[in-house]
């Protein structure tokens, strides 16, 4: 995908608005197609599909929310594939898109920002997920979702303290550690609602050479 082809979808969006029904369209039927790859695990195929939804997305009448969730999930793709700066400008647009349409307090807008932190941290760009993090998680208390999956929020907790320790800020890190403790003894009984796929490590090699590229 080239340079600023996502954004000229967007702009394609904005223009035609909403239209036909989305379950009908070409794109619905592209990234079901991605869903059903991605919980295979087949990435490439799931890659491949949602491209194909994003495609279609430019040329029909779909709702800019449909669009966002198309861009997210080809950028989670792209990320498991290395393809580090084009999984950043999907999802980055996507949250863009997102802030525009659900506004910028929603559960879709913390996903989006955790998705982006996830994409540094397993690269192991720290000081580049930081800020992610800290966006995401300030949302995740404003918003009370702290309890909608307590298991993987205090994953998330532990792995900000992790970003937090490697920018020398030891002091907050031991904090996030307290409030991840401190959810799980709220939740005791609870097990994680769905496991999240990680960015392989194979993709750290890449990190340097892409970065330069950025």
């Amino acid at each position: 995908m080239r340079a600023g082809f996502t954004a000229l979808i967007l702009a394609l969006a904005m223009l035609t608005g909403c239209g036909r029904d989305f379950s009908t369209s070409n794109m619905a039927r592209y990234h079901d197609a991605g869903m059903r790859a991605e919980q295979n695990r087949d990435y490439q195929t799931a890659e491949e599909q949602y491209e194909r939804a994003l495609v279609w997305a430019g040329t029909e009448k779909v709702p800019p929310s449909m669009l966002s969730l198309s861009m997210y999930n080809l950028g989670r793709m792209k990320g498991h594939s290395c393809k580090f700066t084009e999984a950043r400008e999907l999802l980055l647009t996507s949250l863009a898109l997102e802030e525009q349409t659900s506004g910028p307090d929603s559960p879709q807008i913390t996903r989006r920002l955790f998705e982006l932190a996830r994409l540094y941290y397993d690269r192991r760009q720290y000081a580049e997920a930081q800020p992610y993090y800290a966006q995401a998680i300030a949302m995740l208390r404003r918003l009370g979702l702290e309890g909608e999956d307590p298991v993987n929020a205090g994953d998330a907790l532990r792995e900000y303290a992790t970003v937090l320790r490697q920018s020398g800020n030891s002091r907050a890190a031991v904090g996030a550690i307290a409030e991840a403790d401190a959810l799980r003894a709220r939740y005791p009984d609870e097990t994680r609602r769905f496991t999240i796929a990680r960015y392989t490590a194979a993709c750290r090699g890449t990190a340097a050479a892409q970065r330069g590229r950025a």
